[in-house]
């Protein structure tokens, strides 16, 4: 039976953030301050000349022309979010939400160094990278859960494909899409590695050596 997921307090900051950020954005972008709202956006050509500030500013900005750019993804991140955070806890789920943006913000940049040269000065922004993510940690972490794909029950491991197949039918769509499809790939490659690579055991193995050498230290003292 559908029911509507719980709201943490993070998850509520990320939203009233992004929404209060988005009316800014579109009252500045009408004023002679136009600039500093710009130079939030991600622009691959800035970003090379030293902006790199802007490989993570563009995940809190949304399209000034499309309310529904901020509308779903905000509706995503709270659909999405909730399990995730109480699963993960506070800390994790800001780095997780945090480096997915910066990771998609460089695979827009490396689309428009190395594939599409024509995206190099073409702002990009929106917490899309970030979205895609959640979706896809949550389809690795919940694979078997039913969800509802709008009023269709499947199972949750089914968005990875979804995604997917989104992104390929934009990328081969032969009309001049707004959507950053590098951001969205980026996103969910950050999910799969973060997700799928044992990263704890790594950790564990450094903390281990380090206290073998403390133990051989405080030996030979």
């Amino acid at each position: 039976m559908f029911s509507f997921p719980g709201l943490t307090k993070l998850a509520k900051i990320l939203i009233i953030l992004n929404v209060v950020l988005w009316i800014i954005e579109v009252i500045l972008l009408r004023t002679s301050y136009s600039g500093i709202i710009n130079s939030m956006f991600l622009f691959p050509s800035q970003v090379m000349s030293g902006k790199i500030w802007q490989l993570i500013t563009y995940s809190f900005f949304h399209s000034p022309s499309n309310i529904f750019h901020l509308i779903l993804n905000m509706l995503v991140l709270y659909f999405f979010s909730y399990e995730l955070e109480i699963k993960w806890g506070k800390r994790r789920f800001v780095f997780f939400y945090l480096i997915s943006a910066f990771i998609g913000g460089v695979f827009v940049v490396l689309e428009a160094l190395f594939f599409i040269p024509s995206h190099y000065s073409i702002p990009t922004l929106g917490a899309s990278g970030s979205i895609f993510a959640l979706t896809t940690a949550y389809a690795l972490t919940y694979a078997n859960r039913e969800i509802y794909f709008f009023i269709f029950p499947i199972k949750a491991k089914y968005l990875i494909h979804i995604d997917l197949a989104i992104i390929i039918l934009s990328y081969l769509s032969i009309s001049n899409s707004d959507i950053s499809n590098a951001a969205h790939l980026g996103g969910m490659f950050c999910a799969f590695i973060l997700i799928k690579v044992p990263w704890y055991r790594l950790l564990k193995r450094k903390v281990h050596k380090k206290e073998k050498v403390v133990n051989h230290l405080r030996r030979i003292k």
